[in-house]
Parts: structure tokens; C-alpha cells; sequence
């Protein structure tokens, strides 16, 4: 069953259910033949005040600014708009490594990708844990 037909995502132990925001990206991925495994509240640094890095490590949730949307093929990384959503894409076979910025201190990750590297701050650690794991199986697989 796709996504779009029933709103809701099981992962790992439970369900998470596609915010509003973000049905419209959900639906063209799902007509990509992606398959959804996680949505975090995430932000990326290199598209981030310094204001917004604060309202995410705070995890306030009521002033998600982005999405990271990780398929079995990609991470997306979405700000939804109100005509079109900014997307930017990296599929997993290039990702190079990833690892913990401050551990333990907040909940930013940074993906490697060749000589280039993004920080991502998560609203919520699970979500930074979770995401943190799976890359890794992705990198083992490699």
C-alpha cells in the first residue's frame, strides 16, 4: 500500500503519520516508486538562521521548518512552501560516511558526501538516532 493512500508511515516500532505539510512531496515519491522510512523535523545548516538552528534544537515542534524524508533509495531534504516545496535530494550511494557533531550536546549529524560534508539538526533525538543507524547499514552494505 503506498503512503499516499493511507497517511500514515510504520517504522521501526510504530507508525508516523505525514504531516500536511508534506503530502504533496510524499505523493510524487510515492509515484517515483520511493518508499517512505522515516520523517524528521530536521533542518539543514547550510539553509539555516541562526534563529531557525535555535527553534530546532529547542524541538519546537510547532515551527517545523524542514523535513528530512529518507525513502530505501534517497534523502530528501524538504522545506514545504505554499506553491511548491523546496526538495533536495541525495541518493544513498553516494553518501561517503556520517557522524555525530557535539554528541550528546544536540542533535546534529553530519553526512559526508566525497570532499563535501551538510549538518543536519533534527528536532528530536530518536529521529537523529534512527537516521544515524540506518545510514550506517546503508554504509556496511556499500
Amino acid at each position: 500500500m503506498s503512503l499516499a493512500m493511507n497517511e500514515t508511515l510504520k517504522n521501526g516500532g510504530g507508525c508516523t503519520e505525514v504531516p500536511s505539510k508534506l503530502k504533496r512531496t510524499a505523493k510524487k515519491l510515492a509515484a517515483a516508486g520511493e518508499e517512505i522510512v522515516q520523517i524528521a523535523p530536521a533542518i539543514l545548516h547550510s539553509r539555516a538562521s541562526e534563529q531557525m538552528l535555535s527553534i530546532a534544537r529547542m524541538g519546537m515542534l510547532d515551527k517545523t521548518l524542514g523535513y528530512l524524508v529518507t525513502t530505501d533509495r534517497n534523502v530528501h531534504f524538504v522545506r514545504p512552501g505554499l506553491a511548491w516545496d523546496s526538495v533536495q535530494t541525495v541518493p544513498f550511494d553516494v553518501i561517503d560516511g556520517v557522524e555525530y557533531v557535539d554528541e550528546f550536546h544536540n542533535c546534529a549529524l553530519k553526512i559526508k558526501v566525497g570532499e563535501k560534508a551538510e549538518t543536519i539538526t533534527f528536532y528530536e533525538d530518536m529521529d537523529g538516532i534512527w537516521f544515524y543507524q540506518l545510514i550506517k547499514k546503508k554504509l556496511q552494505k556499500k
